[in-house]
């Protein structure tokens, strides 16, 4: 370390001489996030966002595990998102103030699948954010309320357990588009894009789905401290991973999740983990869902924990090859005669895949062959 004192996040920032020492900034996400500066201006612009989230969520919310929505499904979610001190100041290895101590973001998702091939969106849109005047140590204070940064992305879904594969394997595009604001933390820097490729797989067992992603995201750099001797908080491009246990079948279901974000730049790593549930009714055509989750690390935007809920629509539409979903018959009583397109909600075979999505509707399967018996 250089100068009279030290200042750091937890080691993450090197000191700077006595002259800068009040005016050096440093942010970094989570349990100890900072960012260093001097005089008084903005933060570099970048996205602080770190997590990206699964449109289709055929079987995870967050975590792209190889699924794939069924052909010419349709699903669309709005949802809110909070998280807690992203981005906080420390001086000599103690929290000051955060630059963005709240944040709350409204998510809209859409997803769309034809055959093999998914098409998304996801839409976030900053509602409010907020954090301490640090107008004292020569920060200014960020926009409260921006656009995000809107994402296009397509899946081809390469292998699918359902027809005999023992895994199901898909690799995901994505595009952060640059209409985000670097006054709000809601745009990448230099051009404004990002890329996001990764491949995910799972495997479903009986109730229990695992499943895991890698991927990258390829984006512009920008140094947070450029006055420091070492540079240690560039935020820029990464690796990103992540693994997933969920639940499958109809009605309640639920979901524990851990990603974590490696940078490529000369940035400390991070991790978050999210555990919730998701609800479906009517028909399955309606849910609910929440998640939570603390963060661990010291890459900035890794929030000290998120909270999120929200609902999605999931319409039933009349599809060649598909089962037609139609509304239950008020005889439907499981145990005595009734016709199966007349009683989708039932499992007459009892292998907790219900009439409506069973293939196999008068033989016990499982729910990863769609209701037909193993092969």
């Amino acid at each position: 370390m250089l100068g009279d004192s030290e200042r750091s996040f937890r080691g993450v920032f090197n000191s700077v001489t006595s002259t800068h020492l009040m005016k050096t900034l440093a942010l970094v996400m989570c349990l100890t996030p900072l960012v260093a500066m001097s005089q008084t201006a903005p933060v570099a612009g970048f996205n602080l966002e770190r997590l990206t989230f699964n449109p289709g969520a055929r079987e995870t919310l967050v975590l792209d595990t190889g699924d794939v929505l069924d052909v010419k499904h349709l699903r669309v979610s709005l949802f809110g998102h909070y998280e807690h001190a992203p981005l906080v100041l420390n001086v000599n290895n103690v929290p000051v103030g955060a630059l963005v101590g709240q944040r709350v973001t409204a998510h809209l998702t859409a997803a769309y699948s034809i055959g093999r091939l998914e098409f998304a969106l996801q839409l976030p849109i900053v509602a409010w954010q907020h954090g301490d005047d640090l107008s004292a140590r020569g920060i200014s204070p960020v926009s409260s309320t921006a656009m995000g940064s809107p994402i296009l992305q397509a899946r081809f879904g390469f292998l699918r357990q359902s027809r005999e594969w023992p895994i199901d394997l898909a690799v995901t595009l994505g595009l952060a588009l640059p209409l985000g604001t670097a006054e709000a933390l809601t745009r990448d820097p230099q051009s404004g894009l990002a890329f996001l490729p990764k491949v995910g797989l799972g495997r479903t067992f009986g109730l229990i789905r695992v499943g895991a992603e890698l991927g990258v995201t390829i984006r512009g750099t920008a140094v947070l401290t450029p006055d420091t001797s070492t540079i240690v908080d560039e935020v820029g491009s990464s690796f990103v991973g992540g693994l997933a246990l969920s639940t499958t079948g109809p009605g309640l279901r639920g979901e524990l999740s851990a990603r974590a974000l490696i940078p490529f730049t000369h940035a400390p790593a991070s991790v978050e983990v999210l555990a919730g549930g998701r609800y479906a009714f009517l028909n399955q055509q309606l849910e609910v869902f929440a998640l939570v989750g603390p963060g661990f690390g010291l890459n900035p935007g890794t929030p000290l924990f998120r909270v999120m809920a929200g609902l999605a629509w999931t319409p039933h539409f009349d599809t060649p090859g598909t089962p037609e979903v139609v509304k239950a018959d008020p005889t439907c009583v499981e145990g005595q005669p009734y016709a199966l397109e007349k009683c989708p909600l039932l499992d007459r075979d009892g292998d907790t895949v219900i009439n409506g999505n069973d293939s196999c509707p008068n033989q016990a399967g499982t729910p990863a062959m769609n209701g037909c018996p193993a092969q």
